[in-house]
């Protein structure tokens, strides 16, 4: 629920804003990377029997990108969080929500 509620969020504070207006709201690129960061910490602690039985799920990724925003918060390149946002989230929404449906 914490992935799906962190996905969510992110295309509704997306929704409808050009990357431009993205790069000027400092209260959204804040509230994104948090977003962002409970996907990924969500991600780490599914049970690895789990992770194993949904492999067409991009969990290390999820953790990769958690963890590089928040050791390499000085380096974030809003331009691939951007893309994250308009290319994969769309995906990861619907194969979480396919996941809560089984369960």
């Amino acid at each position: 629920m914490d992935m799906l509620d962190a996905i969510e969020a992110v295309m509704i504070y997306t929704d409808n804003i050009s990357y431009e207006q993205y790069l000027s709201d400092r209260r959204t690129r804040d509230a994104i990377y948090r977003n962002i960061m409970v996907l990924g910490e969500a991600a780490a602690r599914m049970p690895e029997s789990f992770v194993k039985q949904n492999p067409d799920i991009e969990w290390n990724k999820m953790i990769s990108t958690r963890n590089a925003l928040v050791h390499g918060y000085d380096k974030i390149d809003d331009r691939i969080v951007w893309n994250i946002i308009q290319t994969v989230m769309p995906k990861l929404k619907n194969q979480i929500k396919n996941l809560k449906e089984k369960f």
